[in-house]
C-alpha cells in the first residue's frame, strides 16, 4: 500500500512538473519572420500573443528609421505611415485593432470603462506603462517623482518617438499604430517618459508610428518557425 502511495504520489509530481514546464515554455519565445529572416521575441499577455519588440520590416516606401539611419531601426523599429502598417505584419500575426489593445490594457489593469476613455488612462497605482516599459529603458522619476517600471508584462516597450510632417520628434515617447481607423485618422497607443499612463488618441494617418503585431488566434501554426 506504501508502495503505491508512493508510486502515485511521484506520478503526481511529475506531471505537475511537465505541465508548469510547458506553461512555462509557452509564455514566451522568438519567431522568424520569413521575408527577411528578422528574428523577433514574442511574450503571452493575458489570452493575447504580442510581439515584445516592434516590427522592423523594410518596406520601399511608407517606412522610415529614426534620423533615416538604418542602424537605429535595430532598436526602435521601424516607423510606418498607417496605410503602409496595414500590410507589414509577417503571415500569421497583424496589426491589433483598438479593441485588442484595450484587451491588452484590461489585462494589465485597466476597466473596461477606463479603456473605452479617449487621452491619458492610468490604474489607481500609476504602474500602468511601467508594466510594458523595459527597464533601464526610462526614466525612474520625472520633477522629483518616481516612476515604477517593471516590465513585468515582457512587452518591453523602449522610446521611439515618431516620425511627422518630415521631421523626426518626441524621441521620449513610444507610439504604435491600430489597425482601426476612423475617416483620415486612426487609434494609436502612446506612454510618455514622464508618467504610466498609455493614451489612447486618433491621429493623423499620414503620420508614421512603431508597428507591434499581435497573433492571429486562427492560424496558430503561423508566423514563421518559433522556438
Amino acid at each position: 500500500m506504501n508502495i503505491k502511495v508512493l508510486f502515485f504520489g511521484l506520478a503526481a509530481l511529475l506531471m505537475a512538473s511537465l505541465v508548469f514546464s510547458q506553461s512555462t515554455e509557452s509564455q514566451s519565445g522568438t519567431f522568424t519572420d520569413e521575408r527577411d529572416g528578422n528574428v523577433y521575441k514574442w511574450v503571452k499577455i493575458g489570452d493575447q500573443i504580442w510581439m515584445a519588440e516592434n516590427l522592423r520590416f523594410k518596406t520601399d516606401s511608407g517606412s522610415w528609421c529614426w534620423d533615416n539611419k538604418e542602424e537605429n531601426c535595430k532598436t526602435k523599429g521601424r516607423f510606418y505611415n498607417w496605410e503602409t502598417a496595414m500590410k507589414v505584419a509577417p503571415p500569421g500575426w497583424h496589426v491589433p485593432s483598438d479593441e485588442e489593445w484595450k484587451g491588452l490594457e484590461i489585462t494589465l489593469g485597466l476597466t473596461a470603462e477606463q479603456a473605452d476613455q479617449e487621452g491619458m488612462r492610468g490604474d489607481d497605482k500609476g504602474l500602468l506603462a511601467g508594466k510594458i516599459k523595459l527597464q533601464d529603458a526610462w526614466p525612474t522619476e520625472y520633477e522629483g517623482k518616481p516612476l515604477t517600471i517593471t516590465n513585468e508584462s515582457g512587452f518591453s516597450a523602449v522610446q521611439t518617438g515618431f516620425y511627422a510632417l518630415d521631421e523626426f520628434t518626441h524621441q521620449g515617447y513610444a507610439t504604435w499604430w491600430s489597425s482601426t481607423g476612423v475617416d483620415l485618422k486612426a487609434w494609436i497607443r502612446f506612454v510618455g517618459f514622464f508618467n504610466n499612463t498609455i493614451d489612447r488618441v486618433l491621429n493623423k494617418k499620414e503620420f508614421a508610428f512603431t508597428v507591434r503585431c499581435i497573433k492571429d488566434k486562427s492560424n496558430p501554426e503561423d508566423g514563421g518557425s518559433q522556438d
